[in-house]
């Protein structure tokens, strides 16, 4: 199933499951199921109906010892059926056909007394193997059996599923009729079934009340272990912890007693959930001896909760499941990152370590030197031996001799070319700790992995970035873009991937039993009725029979009787079910009919009330409500504080008023039968409480909740209703889950680093002040936890690694960020999978009516004034009311379901028109490729009528002259190379931008060089666009939109021509030039128009965001308004501490005294909407998200300088608005894309929406490249030596030994480091000369046995490559390295070897049906790529000539600014991953006296508008480039029920052993040796001698077999369809397969038996009568 068709299918999904839950047969129904042979005999083929009791028997039996020795001798029944069944293959395997085979291979007929009933389906039977999967342990008891009785509730019963009757087994039934199986076994080989004690340990094991005990008991303990800090220092811990191990072990006993412990099926052991008592049990014994290991025990209690509750013990399974389909990505992403950790330990290698050493006035030797630039530094670990006055190595390792750069905690790291940054003092060497307390580095394959996963995380990539550069150069960031961003996105989009492929197998296995349930249900019901109406006719017959014999009176009145009776039982209305449960007067009361006044007013009110007008009014008030909140800032004036508290107060008694008006129109009891009245209540009664209690000191948060109001607009604005129900459907067992692990986690890190922190604060922080994440508390804990899903941890996990264990650190982040973004991200796709459908009305009232229908109305009344309401509006009204017909669940049982109901269908099919109209848009595109005959006319209809001297004769004369011009203009602008030239130009042209400067004048040559360009470059477009004009006309050119945007960019170049003679500067103009590219590559013309097609629904997605994002900020207005100030210290750079200065009064009486304090603000603050708009924006997508959040948890009151975490609850202001205002809004913006893109794809065909026709066929090549075709094998030499090495090299262990000879090649790779000895460093050599050595053998071993034959395998052509590759490396390193290219790639090659690892895939299905969607999706990704590199690049030249004047600040530095166009596409590359790009508007945001105007100002204004726009796009674009990676894998998905490409290969692999010659065809007397070497599924093991005769295969002459008829025939066994055009179309297309020759069969494997038989029969009878001639 594709993406289309899975993403159409949700709400049918969704229906199903909702229909499958609400089965139900009644009581006369079951009776009829259990009690009548006739039924059971009808619906003995069905699944559930299969498993019922034979009739007579009751449904649930106890379990009693005659159940018990029952089970015992079915068990030995079974036994001996199976010992029959294995004598019976023997003698199959002798080819003597037995039983009904017999008879049917000698065309007989089988005797009466040897014919029995027809047996079930072969699918029945395979069932009855297998335990029945709606009768599993755990699972909910199936609708067909009913409610068990209530007496036995928790008492041992016989087994329903036959599959476990013979395995001594019985169930037990719980109140929620929950199934829980037992082992019949002795329990602890002293409790049998049947003890008293172990009765009484079932019974007490399964009642509810022991299970809400033990969830209390695990919630009290949980609590405890959060306040074990405080509390437990006051109580004696010890015993609180006995209290909690007594509760559990008396738990484990009641297991152990009622289960047993391991011996046999469904004891205690056997069951993974009672693991976790293990662990409890054993943890706490450790504990008393290894203190943290008390983690051990938290765990095991907080994954108890999800054992006591049916719902999130199904949804942690079903996680379970899911990650179990990980694992070949988890593969593929561990060896993908490795080999990209090799690239950077290969490549930047002890870089990081280039520190800037200033050498002291007094250093002997070096007293008043410098060593020359280019000298060779000594190494810091090698050992100076010469007689120096000091210590060499321990001054340079000494930090205090290192430079810094003011404010950094690490010495600024340094490097010796020119491309990096040079030292301002001292001399750059390699000496000292790595940055980030030396855990930052590519020195080793581990410090590697952790750079590597932090670029694949995202976090705090761009200091590592930055400081690679400044060590080994700006080439640096080539490496990141072009190898560790694609390989971080390959992996990072794979899991994606993977993750929503198994949640859609896991919705459409769910589908399917739903399904399947209720067709059972369907079925049973037709069964039934048709059984009811026999009896009807049957019982009218007998009525007439017995009325036509003239019955007795007395009879007659019996008939009566019963007739009476049966009319009363059906008649026995459920009157009192629908009684209300209150008094009738207070239930008239409620509904507001108590008096006749009342009424009268309720029927006048009413029709307003739930007028159109009516609630447009509302809709206006909740709006004006909006905006004056929205006006809120500051400062702000009283007057104006005064005008929004009178608002506030006008706008609360407008919808008080409204509340009333709709009780007393409704009444309370409709009233609050709606959902929306509900919250409008309590919308109002916050309102009220705000407004009493708004002078009270501590409650100021109550003011908030007045935003609560414009969340009504959710009742008619569809959108953000939808957003309001993807917030409340996260409530559920999933997300339950999630917090649950983010509080396992959290008290886990608090028990392992709590008393670390503590003790070692001082390492990680100069004052010893606990850092703002840490886990000394609960509190900071969930935080930092919190912190970590949100994807920032390395900073933390350094702090970590630096007062704890490193290697606890490290499991201990890993495995948090892992599993919680895992569930994070499954929790994100359960969210944006969710159908939602319109509620129903619940009244009269009903939700009202929405603004849909009022915007309908209103164009409705305006169309009508103007005349044009037609039959069209009115045909369209009709199929919209028909679309809306809806359907009770009652109605669609007993009307059964239509075929459109059982089958998920996508949108209909384009018409006629549409598909014109699309061909006619996609001629109009490219008008200059299109070939005709001759031009077409120049102008319009309209123009020639108007001047009709435009319309000449082309037939002769000046016209016909013209019209060769005009043709010969034709066939040039059609022409390749032209179109190729233009390209040319383009290119040349966007890539001289590359050569602008904002200073010109510092070099005129090349200025002057570009302007000369310049014109050339116009001078050829214009030249270009005249030919287009005279070839195609003005009618033809105008109408493509890719040649109005070549117009308009034409335009411009000749306006900045015109104003550069007048003496203006228009440099920045020619950017436009990067638009041409667009009109020039299909690629990007393909993703402009699909962005094109979804700006309306992205348009009102983004308003639902903002609308969000809006009501943030007006609670951040609220919260922090005027409370960023700070006083600051502008020479030392740093702010006041509270006890300094307390208030911005003292500190204005400061800056009097010393001019350098000031009182100020936070350049991001919450001072107004805009600014916090501003803030929210940088907390979603920058990392600057920290001093936002800083200051808001610092923040005191108005005026008051800021005070350490005083204000420490406001990180859940930030907390809210990540789940609310980020995931929520994101799930939603995902869920307008998809649809948009399902739509957008309906339209065009089903067609992929990123790719051209011709990228599509690049989907072949993939096939292909990863395919197997069986070719002609390579002669074998005559010669006899090599001929032996032919075998030798041809073997599989040949293949084993080179393989292992790669990985050891990799492992010695990996195990370098940067500060090994020389010996090492000698001996890796060495290792890695021997095995080039031995690559080479192998080389020339293949070479000499293979001879030419070598060449022909792309595989080999790779491996002598790679020779080539690692030879150039090792021997003629130093001449490349001094003429050709930097060193710093050279050990590239010595990794090239590592490709020839990919032929393994082939036999790893999984991770090679993720390369090959991945590398499908290679176009789309181009396409993707190309028009983001573009947009990068424009804004990279915009950026140079806007900000290329900012002074240096913040991220804004030597490295990283916009001064040239090399350094500004560096800033807008860091820029991309929205990360740090506030550092860069910070600076640009300055204003004075903080900058120079007309020196280093810029517009504030400008800059927000310029990265806002470029992180929207990037964000867009990131979305567009995943969903085409799933998409793909969606496409490559293979369907359960028929043949996968797995399976093709290995019967093909299968089939090269006995074809040698690749004939497509094998002798008859093979088939048996080749279908028992087969695999599974296809595999037919010996004796298989009549299964293959009865596969009725076809002969071709020479008693030849055809591989694709033995592979349909084995399709159609195993997955019951074996469509041969399907079979030959995969076959064609994987393995180039087609038919070896026109022959027709001669026979078939079942004739050509029967004619051996018969033959047999006529031989044997031949020679007894020749025998009865000689005897007569």
């Amino acid at each position: 199933m594709s993406w289309l068709e899975f993403w159409s299918c949700r709400t049918q999904r969704a229906e199903q499951l909702r229909r499958s839950s609400e089965l139900k047969l009644d009581c006369s129904q079951r009776s009829q199921l259990f009690g009548n042979h006739e039924v059971q005999a009808a619906l003995q083929c069905e699944r559930l109906c299969s498993l019922l009791p034979p009739v007579g028997s009751e449904v649930f039996r106890r379990f009693t010892p005659a159940s018990l020795e029952k089970y015992h001798l079915k068990g030995e029944a079974e036994g001996e059926e199976q010992h029959e069944g294995e004598e019976q293959h023997e003698s199959e395997g002798a080819g003597q056909p037995e039983g009904d085979e017999h008879y049917k291979a000698n065309g007989e007929e089988q005797p009466k007394d040897k014919q029995v009933h027809e047996a079930p389906p072969r699918s029945y039977l395979k069932d009855l193997t297998k335990p029945a999967n709606h009768l599993e342990a755990g699972k909910t008891l199936p609708f067909i059996y009913g409610d068990p009785p209530p007496l036995l509730l928790g008492s041992p019963l016989e087994d329903l599923d036959p599959f476990y009757q013979s395995q001594k087994t019985f169930i037990a039934l719980c109140n929620n009729r929950i199934i829980h199986r037992f082992n019949a076994e002795s329990a602890c080989y002293l409790f049998s079934p049947f003890n008293p004690l172990r009765t009484s340990a079932t019974r007490i094991l399964l009642h509810p009340v022991l299970t809400w005990i033990l969830i209390l008991t695990i919630l009290t303990n949980c609590v405890f272990l959060v306040l074990r800090v405080s509390v437990m220092q006051s109580l004696n811990s010890a015993y609180v912890e006995y209290i909690f191990m007594t509760m559990y072990t008396c738990e484990v006993l009641l297991k152990l007693v009622s289960r047993g412990v391991c011996w046999g099926p469904f004891t205690f052991i056997r069951d993974p959930w009672n693991w976790l008592d293990v662990l409890n049990i054993i943890g706490f014994v450790l504990q008393m001896f290894v203190p943290k290991l008390c983690v051990l025990p938290a765990i095991a209690r907080v994954m108890k909760l999800f054992a006591y509750r049916p719902g999130l013990k199904k949804t942690a399974e079903a996680l379970v499941q899911s990650v179990k389909r990980l694992v070949n990505v988890t593969i593929l992403t561990v060896v993908l990152l490795s080999v990209l950790a090799l690239v950077g330990l290969q490549l930047f290698m002890g870089v990081l370590r280039n520190k800037c050493v200033t050498w002291p006035q007094d250093a002997g030797p070096f007293h008043n030197t410098t060593p020359p630039p280019g000298s060779v530094v000594p190494d810091s670990n090698s050992t100076n031996h010469s007689k120096d006055p000091f210590d060499f190595h321990d001054y340079i390792n000494n930090n205090e001799n290192h430079y810094y750069l003011p404010g950094s905690l690490d010495a600024l790291v340094c490097g010796n070319t020119s491309d990096t940054v040079m030292c301002p003092v001292g001399v750059c060497m390699k000496a000292g700790r790595n940055p980030n307390y030396g855990f930052t580095n590519f020195d080793s394959l581990g410090w590697s992995l952790l750079a590597l996963l932090r670029i694949l995380m995202q976090d705090l990539w761009d200091n590592l970035l930055l400081l690679t550069m400044r060590g080994a150069g700006k080439f640096s960031i080539s490496v990141f873009v072009l190898v560790f961003f694609p390989g971080c996105f390959l992996a990072l989009s794979l899991v994606v991937a993977v993750v929503a492929l198994a949640l859609a197998e896991q919705k459409e296995a769910e589908f399917a039993e739903a399904k399947l349930v209720e067709e059972e249900y369907n079925q049973i019901v037709k069964v039934l009725k048709k059984r009811e109406e026999v009896e009807e006719q049957w019982q009218a017959s007998e009525r007439a029979e017995l009325q036509g014999e003239h019955e007795s009176p007395q009879k007659k009145k019996n008939a009566a009787a019963r007739s009476e009776e049966a009319e009363h039982v059906t008649v026995d209305d459920p009157e009192d079910d629908l009684r209300p449960s209150c008094s009738a007067v207070t239930h008239s009361i409620l509904k507001g009919d108590c008096c006749g006044c009342w009424r009268t007013l309720k029927e006048k009110l009413r029709p307003f009330v739930m007028s159109w007008f009516f609630n447009l009014g509302i809709i206006l008030c909740i709006i004006l409500n909006f905006i004056f909140l929205a006006l809120e800032h500051y400062p702000v004036t009283e007057n104006f504080h005064d005008l929004l508290l009178n608002s506030n107060l006008i706008f609360l008694a407008i919808f008080t008023l409204e509340l009333l008006l709709k009780l007393m129109a409704l009444g309370a009891y409709a009233y609050f039968q709606v959902r929306w009245n509900i919250f409008d209540f309590v919308v109002v009664v916050f309102g009220l409480l705000d407004v009493v209690l708004a002078n009270v000191e501590g409650l100021s948060l109550i003011s908030t909740l007045r935003l609560m109001r414009v969340l009504r607009l959710g009742r008619w604005w569809s959108t953000l209703g939808v957003l309001m129900k993807i917030s409340w459907a996260s409530v559920s067992p999933l997300g339950l889950v999630l917090v649950l692990v983010v509080f396992m986690f959290s008290v886990v890190g608090m028990d392992l680093f709590q008393e670390d922190y503590k003790d070692l604060v001082c390492r990680i922080s100069s004052d010893c002040e606990l850092p703002r994440w840490h886990m000394v508390d609960f509190f900071h804990s969930v935080l930092l936890v919190f912190r970590v899903l949100c994807g920032e941890w390395v900073d933390s996990l350094w702090d970590c690694m630096e007062v704890s264990n490193r290697t606890v650190c490290v499991f201990f982040y890993v495995t948090v960020l892992l599993t919680g973004n895992l569930l994070v991200l499954i929790l994100f796709l359960n969210l944006l999978l969710i159908p939602f459908r319109d509620e129903k009305l619940a009244t009269e009232g009903g939700k009202g009516t929405s603004m849909k229908w009022t915007k309908t109305w209103i164009l409705e009344r305006f169309r009508s004034l103007k005349g044009k309401l037609g039959p069209e509006t009115e045909e369209n009204g009709g199929k919209e009311h028909l679309a809306l017909k809806t359907i009770t669940s009652d109605q669609q049982i007993l009307e059964g379901h239509p075929e459109d109901q059982d089958s998920c269908k996508v949108l209909p099919s384009p018409s006629a028109e549409e598909k014109k109209q699309r061909e006619a848009v996609q001629k109009s595109e490219d008008p200059e490729n299109q070939t005709g005959s001759g031009p077409e006319d120049c102008c319009c209809a309209c123009c020639y009528l108007r001047c009709p001297i435009q319309d000449i004769d082309t037939s002769q004369g000046a016209g016909r002259v013209w019209y060769k011009f005009r043709t010969v203009c034709l066939h040039i602008v059609q022409f390749r190379f032209f179109e190729a030239f233009i390209i040319f130009v383009i290119l040349l042209s966007i890539a001289a931008l590359m050569f602008e400067s904002i200073n010109p004048q510092q070099q005129p040559i090349l200025q002057n060089l570009l302007d000369t360009a310049d014109q050339v470059f116009t001078y050829i477009f214009l030249l270009e666009m005249l030919l287009k004009w005279v070839a195609l006309g003005f009618k033809k050119y105008f109408s493509s939109f890719w040649c109005w945007l070549d117009f308009i960019v034409l335009d411009v170049a000749l306006l900045c021509l015109i104003f550069n003679t007048l003496g203006y500067s228009t440099e920045p103009l020619r950017v436009v030039r990067t638009l041409r590219a667009l009109s020039r590559f299909k690629g990007m013309r393909m993703v402009l128009r699909w962005m094109a097609a979804s700006v309306p629904s992205m348009c009102r997605t983004i308003l639902v965001v903002l609308f969000v994002w809006l009501i943030f900020s007006i609670i951040g207005v609220n919260l922090f308004a005027g409370k960023f100030d700070y006083c600051f210290n502008e020479t030392s750079a740093e702010a006041f501490m509270v006890s300094e200065v307390e208030n911005k009064s003292e500190c204005l009486g400061l800056s009097l005294n010393a001019t350098e304090v000031n009182w100020k603000n936070a350049k991001f603050n919450f001072d107004n909407v805009v600014m916090g708009l501003l803030s929210l924006l940088i907390m979603a997508t920058s990392t600057g998200w920290h001093d936002i959040m800083y200051a808001a948890v610092d923040s005191r009151t108005v005026e008051e300088q800021p005070v350490y975490e005083v204000n420490l609850y406001m990180y859940l202001y930030f907390i809210l608005f990540i789940i609310f205002g980020c995931f929520f809004t994101s799930i939603l913006f995902i869920r307008g894309f998809i649809d948009m893109l399902t739509q957008h794809e309906h339209k065009v065909g089903g067609k992929h929406v990123f790719m051209t026709k011709n990228q599509l066929r690049f989907h072949g090549t993939v096939r292909k490249m990863f395919s197997k075709t069986p070719e002609k094998a390579v002669p074998r030499p005559q010669n006899q030596c090599q001929a032996r090495l032919f075998d030798l090299v041809t073997s599989p262990i040949f293949e084993i030994v080179v393989m292992v000879l790669i990985c050891v090649y990799v492992v010695a790779l990996m195990m370098e480091q940067d500060d090994q000895s020389l010996e090492t460093d000698i001996v890796f050599f060495w290792i890695h000369f021997i095995i080039l050595i031995l690559f080479y053998i192998e080389f020339i071993l293949k070479i000499v046995a293979l001879r030419h034959h070598y060449f022909r395998f792309g595989l080999n052509i790779m491996a002598f490559v790679i020779l080539l590759l690692l030879t150039t490396g090792i021997f003629i390193a130093d001449v490349f390295e001094k003429y050709f290219f930097s060193p710093g790639f050279l050990p590239i090659l010595r990794l090239a070897h590592i490709c020839r690892i990919l032929p393994l895939t082939r036999w790893a299905r999984g991770i090679q049906t993720l390369l090959v969607s991945f590398l499908r999706s290679l176009p789309a990704l181009l396409n993707i790529g190309l028009l983001f590199f573009l947009v990068t690049y424009t804004y990279a030249y915009v950026g140079m000539y806007a900000f290329g004047h900012v002074k240096e600040e913040a991220m804004i530095d030597s490295m990283f600014n916009f001064k040239t166009f090399g350094n500004s596409m560096i800033s807008m590359i860091l820029v991309s991953p929205s990360s740090g790009w506030d550092g860069f508007l910070g600076p640009i945001m300055n204003t004075p006296p903080y900058c120079d105007p007309g020196v280093d100002c810029s517009s504030p204004a400008g800059g927000i508008a310029f990265f806002t726009s470029y992180i929207l796009l990037y964000l867009l674009l990131v979305v567009h480039l995943f969903v085409a990676v799933v998409l793909e894998s969606f496409n490559c998905r293979e369907p359960e029920n028929s043949l996968s490409d797995e399976h093709l290969q290995m019967f093909y692999d299968t089939w090269r052993r006995f074809d040698l010659d690749a004939s497509r065809v094998i002798n008859y007397s093979q088939l048996s040796d080749f279908c028992d070497q087969l695999q599974d599924p296809l595999r037919i093991p010996k004796p298989n001698n009549i299964k293959l005769i009865h596969m009725d295969l076809p002969l071709l002459p020479g008693d030849k077999i055809c591989c694709l008829d033995i592979l349909q025939a084995l399709s159609t066994q195993v997955f019951e369809s074996g469509q041969m055009e399907d079979l030959k179309g995969r076959l064609e297309e994987k393995f180039n397969v087609h038919n070896p020759e026109a022959q027709e069969p001669i026979s078939s494997t079942l004739r050509r038996k029967q004619e051996e038989v018969a033959a047999g029969a006529i031989q044997r009878a031949f020679r007894r009568h020749r025998r009865q001639d000689k005897v007569e």
